[in-house]
Order: structure tokens, then sequence, then C-alpha cells
């Protein structure tokens, strides 16, 4: 099952997954459910789809059809099959009665390794033939309503104050947003400072991005502003919550007057006028615009136990629903599709209303779970969508080795004031999130699972980086959700929010929960409030800055008291052989303020029925290997590993260190990193790294000439040996390496199928010191 990567204007070249013949029993499986079909072949009927097809077709290899839509009314038994040819479709499909069997399903694909790509872009171009200028705008009347624009590859940002734009990620940067001062509330900005007034601008019916509600931002109209006034008003129909300054921020967008830097554009819907203001690099006698005219190239409905595998969405996005016990979906798989800018706000047209997002409905009856639809998210990608990347309601779903990135860079996912959303929103039972990256995302929030979910070795990284939303976590949990959930071997790190953060406050309180075996660093922590939780062998430490907590503060939080709420919780949980730099119960608080001593306020110990083998210490680098490398093995005579404290077991990592994230097709995620310049010449014994999916047998080189590695085999000086199974752990001095500061390595680990096929790693490098 080989699949080849997708690249220049339509994907961003993301690896997808090659999946090797010799697998765990685990993924063995699982291959075999999604692979079956293959066993069926000869009882299935294949039609075939070409968009260069000039014939009128019938779906026969030497007739295809032109358009996929047309090939899958052909779909009317289990094991049939669309394989759609390379190639750009812009369609509405309509996916709708389809029954496949749990072992002979339906099949919507790329045929072989060709990846076709559903468009939901079109080619824009001034019905006078011409652009017109003024100054640095370009514009002129169009025939097309669009709410999205790309000027050749490059995204180009809706009008707006203060200025960003995609191009350098600066959208999510929420420090530029415009901040609020006293006197704000529901319905009512005042703006900090007197930016707003000095813009000069009359910002009446701009659509406001407004982050007042914690974790939740809302889109309004302005109602009415007067350009030498500092605040603004807009219709406030949110629910029942209160602003608090400096935890808000906002910014306008969607008015002509806001266009005044380069990327950014403006379409008059009345008018039909488009203007927008190119990159200074650009000749718009050859460049190509193109805009956004549909929210979904796909919509399933009343279908189970199909299959969509291999194809590309660009700027489109699908969606299934369900709307009674005979209309229902149950049973999808999503493959290794690429999902490139899925979603985007159609606040340009003035709609303020939610982002039409992919969304996977399983539910007709909420009371009924047994009768909701189950579904597998097995490497995807999701690129650049605004708002939330993946929603599903259902039951038993699987969310598997998918990447997540850049996605959601307003976190405006809320009509009314509640729980909040997250890059990846769970509204279903018994989830399955294992194996999943998630880098750079903007929601204050990456995952919120559902209920009795398993939440294990996902790799979350710079969760809402620019901190355009208050509030939040890497992995986020809300009371009714936390009961028999399982947060297990994640790595989270470098964001503003909570790593892991079980929420409540009496009297509403989650229970018997379980955060275990995680690493937690550069974040606010780990936070888990409620009763009856497990918390054991975490390693936390840092918060974003990269500095221990303030005396008031923690990393390992297992709260006794929320604040100055008396009640308190956490009395039946447990707590052991955690490792953090600052670990406690949180503050004491007595008629509502901090208890404090000589000045110095006073901390609960770890709460819980049962706390025992936890190291906190200020010597984390010392204890254990090089955690500024990602190397978080306990060092042998050392403290933790004398306790058998953290996730990281002495004996074990001698073989299997484990690693989170998104598997590839080739090894990936070394230890240490790529390019890392600051490995502990002394320290560094081992190499380890994350296996390529599937694959058992792996290969390792090392040296110090890059060339060498590069072309080294097995004959070569460079070869250090192979290892099988599991096994990710090479060990540099028992093969004579001594690794020398001051000096750069190199290395590589190949991967090897059954049939004895190398997949060439890539060449890593460091330097110790």
């Amino acid at each position: 099952a080989v699949v080849s990567t997708q690249s220049g204007h339509y994907g961003r070249g993301l690896n997808i997954v090659r999946l090797c013949i010799v697998m765990s029993p685990v993924s063995a499986m699982r291959f075999i459910f999604l692979s079956i079909y293959l066993l069926h072949y000869v009882e299935s009927r294949v039609f075939y789809v070409d968009q260069h097809q000039q014939l009128a077709g019938d779906g026969s290899w030497t007739r295809p059809f032109e358009k996929i839509a047309d090939c899958v009314k052909q779909l009317s038994q289990p094991g049939d099959q669309c394989q759609i040819r390379a190639g750009v479709y812009h369609e509405n499909i309509e996916i709708t009665g389809l029954r496949g069997d749990a072992d002979n399903p339906i099949v919507i694909t790329g045929y072989n390794n060709e990846r076709p790509v559903l468009d939901g872009m079109v080619e824009i171009s001034p019905l006078g033939g011409e652009w017109n200028r003024s100054g640095e705008i370009y514009y002129g009347e169009i025939s097309e309503t669009i709410w999205q624009l790309f000027l050749g590859d490059q995204m180009m940002t809706n009008a707006r104050w203060p200025n960003a734009k995609w191009s350098d990620k600066s959208l999510f940067n929420g420090h530029i947003w415009a901040g609020l001062a006293p006197g704000s509330e529901p319905g009512r900005i005042v703006n900090k400072g007197d930016s707003l007034k000095d813009t000069g601008l009359n910002m009446t019916d701009a659509v406001a991005v407004l982050n007042v509600g914690k974790w939740n931002t809302f889109v309004a109209k302005v109602g009415h502003h007067d350009p030498d006034k500092n605040f603004f008003t807009y219709d406030d129909t949110f629910g029942d919550y209160t602003i608090t300054t400096d935890l808000s921020r906002y910014f306008l967008e969607d008015k002509l007057e806001l266009l005044d830097a380069p990327e950014e554009w403006f379409f008059d819907k009345s008018s039909r006028v488009l203007s927008f203001i190119p990159p200074g690099d650009v000749d718009m006698s050859t460049a190509k615009l193109r805009g956004k005219v549909q929210s979904y190239a796909m919509t399933i409905a009343d279908s189970s136990n199909v299959l969509f595998k291999n194809l590309d969405f660009f700027g489109t996005t699908l969606r299934a629903v369900s709307s009674g016990k005979e209309e229902h979906v149950d049973h999808l798989t999503f493959h290794s599709l690429n999902f490139n800018y899925p979603s985007y706000s159609k606040r340009m047209l003035g709609d303020i209303g939610l982002i039409e997002k992919t969304d996977i409905d399983g539910i007709y009856n909420r009371r009924d779970k047994s009768s909701w639809g189950s579904f597998t998210f097995f490497n995807n990608t999701f690129y650049g969508s605004d708002g939330i990347a993946l929603a599903y309601h259902g039951r038993n779903n699987t969310v598997e080795n998918n990447l997540f990135e850049f996605n959601d860079w307003t976190s405006a996912n809320m009509l009314k004031y509640g729980g909040g959303m997250a890059t990846i929103w769970s509204d279903s039972i018994w989830d399955s999130m294992t194996r999943n990256t998630l880098h750079y995302n903007g929601n204050g929030c990456g995952i919120r699972p559902g209920f009795v979910s398993s939440v294990t070795l996902n790799h979350i990284s710079h969760q809402c980086w620019g901190f355009q939303q208050n509030d939040g976590a890497g992995i986020q949990l809300a009371t009714r959700i936390q009961k028999d959930a399982h947060i297990d071997y994640n790595w989270i790190h470098d964001s503003p929010k909570w790593g892991i953060r079980f929420d409540g406050e009496p009297p509403r309180v989650g229970v018997n929960g379980s955060v275990t075996n995680n690493v937690v660093y550069r974040t606010n922590g780990i936070v888990t409030k409620g009763d009856s939780h497990e918390t054991s062998n975490n390693l936390v430490y840092e918060k974003e800055n990269g500095v221990k907590p303030d005396s008031e503060e923690c990393s390992l939080c297992v709260w006794r008291t929320v604040r100055q709420n008396p009640v308190q919780i956490n009395q039946h949980s447990t707590a052991l052989n955690n490792i953090a730099d600052a670990a406690n119960g949180g503050a004491m608080w007595k008629n509502g303020k901090k208890v404090r001593v000589d000045g110095v306020v006073q901390l609960w110990p770890i709460a819980g029925a049962h706390v025992d083998n936890n190291l906190e210490t200020e010597n984390i680098r010392d204890i254990l290997y090089d955690i500024d490398n990602q190397d978080f093995r306990p060092r042998g005579k050392k403290e933790a590993a004398a306790k058998g404290v953290g996730p990281y077991s002495v004996i074990t990592a001698r073989s299997e260190y484990w690693i989170p994230g998104r598997k590839l097709y080739k090894t990936s995620s070394p230890v240490p990193p790529n390019d890392s310049v600051t490995v502990a010449a002394g320290r560094r014994n081992a190499l380890m790294w994350l296996n390529a999916y599937g694959c058992s047998i792996h290969r390792v080189y090392f040296g110090q000439n890059k060339t060498t590695v590069s072309t080294a085999d097995e004959e070569s000086p460079e070869f250090l040996g192979s290892v099988s199974s599991e096994v990710n752990v090479k060990f540099l001095r028992r093969s004579g390496i001594k690794v020398q500061a001051g000096e750069w390595y190199f290395w590589r680990v190949d991967a090897v199928t059954e049939d004895r096929e190398v997949v060439k790693g890539d060449v890593w490098q460091f330097k110790a010191i």
C-alpha cells in the first residue's frame, strides 16, 4: 500500500504512510480491515473516473466516467469500487444509499498511487478583461461569489485591523490583536489605548472576532462606531458571560476601508467587486487568482461500510450526516486523505454563523448509543483549516496516525457561551485517539475527547502558540468526560496552555480518570480537578518560557480545592511515581484570600488518598539523560532511577524508547533531534527514533561524514547493525563509539520490508557539547 506524496499547488508535500508488510498483530489486523477489499477483487465491480475522458463514459477502463459523481452512482453492492485517476475535480458529490459489508466495503479511492484532487476553488478573472488599479490596490468585478482567495499558491488574508497575514503565520499571533480596556461589557468593546481611534476609520459594519468569553470566541457585526471614538457596540447574542478585560482580545475585518497591506483582500458581494493588494513581487499580468466557492465536495448520507482512500481535498472538504434510523451513517473509514485549507468562514460575505467544517455525524438518536455510527480516521493530514479541523459524533471511533498543522487562527467556533471547542472535537463515546501529531494549531485546546476515551501516544506541541484565546490545554476533559478516560504516553510541550487538564469545580466535578506516563514540559503543566483520579508516572516541568513555576504555582497540580471554593476535591485520588519541578495541591485559601505566612503563600501538599513516591526536584536535568533533546530516560545511580519514577523504565528503555506521534513510511522523530547543537557528549550513549509504520527491521548507520553516512550500506564501517521487532534503541558504546564534545555526528536509520525492500531514512545530524 504505497502512497505517493502530493506537492505543488494542491498540497504541501506532506508525507503519507507507506505500510510495510511486517507488522505487529494489532497493526496487521487494522491493515487487513482497511484493505480487505483486495481479497474480494474478483467479485467486485470496478468503475473508473478520468477527467480527461473525451467520450461519453460507462465506467470501464477504456471508457471511464468523466465525473466522480457518475461513478459513485454505480456503486450498489458490497465490494464495488470507484477508482479515480489523477486530476483536479470540481464537483458536488452526493453519496447516499451505499451499503458495503464489514469485510467487503464499498471503496472510493485514488487509482493505484495516483492522488486525485477534489477542488473547491475556481479561477478568478475580471469581467472587464484586466484588473483596474488604484495605488497598491487592484480591483474588478467578477462573476463568482467567493469567500476565500488564493494568489498562486498563497492564501490571501481578509482585510483586517490590526494587520496580520497567513504567509508568516502572524494570523495566529493573539498578541497582535487589539486589547480591551475597563468599561468593556457584553455588547460594548472599549479599546485598550487609542489605537482604534487613531485609525481614523469608521468600523461600523465591520466583522468583529471577539475572544471575550475566555475559552469562547464569538463573531459579531460592529453595530456602531464613530471614527473619533475608542469604543464600538455590537449585538450581543452569546448568552451569559462576563468580560475580563485583561484576558480578552479582538480584531476587525471584512470592510473595504481595512484594505491597506499586501496579501489582503476584500469582496463586496452586492457589487461583486473584488479588491486586493498582491505581494510586491507578483506580476499581475501572469498571476493566477482562485476563489473558494464550495464548502463540501462530498456529502455522505444513509451509508455504511464505505472506505474513502488516497484523495486530496483543496479548499473544500467532506461531511457525513444522519437524519434518522433509516438514513444514518456508520462504519465509514477515511484513510490517507489530505485536507488542505478544507474549511473557511464566510465572514467576508457577512455570514457570522459557524464555519462549515469537516464534520462526521453518526448520531440521530442521542439516547440510544447503540445506534450511533462508528468511524475510523487513519493517516490523514489537516492543514490550514479556518476553525475546527475535525469534528465527529458517534461511538467506538478511531483517530489514528493523523497530522494536524496550522489549523484555526481565530478559534471562533461558538455561537453561545459554553464549554469550548478544540482542534479535534469529539461528541462521542469510546474514542481511541492514538499516534496523532498536532503542531502549531491555534485553538486554546488541542484534543477534546468524548466519553470513556483512550488518548495515547499523541504528540502535541505549540498549541495556541500565539495566545489567540484564553484558557485551554493540549488535552482537555470536561467533568462528565473524565469518567474512565485514559490519558497515557503523550508528549505535550511548548504551549502557553495547560498540557493536560481535568476541569470542574464543586458541586460539579469529574471522577475516575487516569493521567499516566505522560511527558509535559514548557506548558502550564498537568492539573487534575475532581476525585478518584489516578495521576501517576508523569514527567512535568517548566513553564512555556523555560523556567520553573514560581512559588505560588505548580507543574504537577493535584489540587485540594479549586481556588477559594471550600469543598475539598481529590479526596480519593491517587498520585504515584511522578517527577516534577513543582508539585503541590494548590494554594490555601481563607475568607476568599490566599493564606500567607511572612508574605509567602502557603501551599497544600498533593491531594489524594494515596500519594507516594513522587519526586519533586529542581535537578531534572541531572537525573535524566538529556531532556533538552527529548531523552527522558532516567540516569543510572541517580534518584529517578533509584525510585523507579517517571514515564520511562530503566530496563525497558534499553531496547524500546516510546516516542509518540504519527508514524511515517520511513523512520522519523530522531532522538537527539535533527540539527540539535546542544547534545551532551558525556551522556549520549544511544540513538533512538520512531520506527517506520509497520516495519519491524531497521538498520542503523552512524559516522562523522554526512556523505559516507548517506551512501553507506551493510558492508560499510558506518553500519552499526540491525534491530528488530519494536526495538528502536541503538547503543553507541557497544559499538566502541564515544561521542566527543565539539564534534558533528551524522546518522541514518533505514526500514526493511519483509520482501527485503529498503526504505532509506533521512540523514540526521547533531553537534555534541
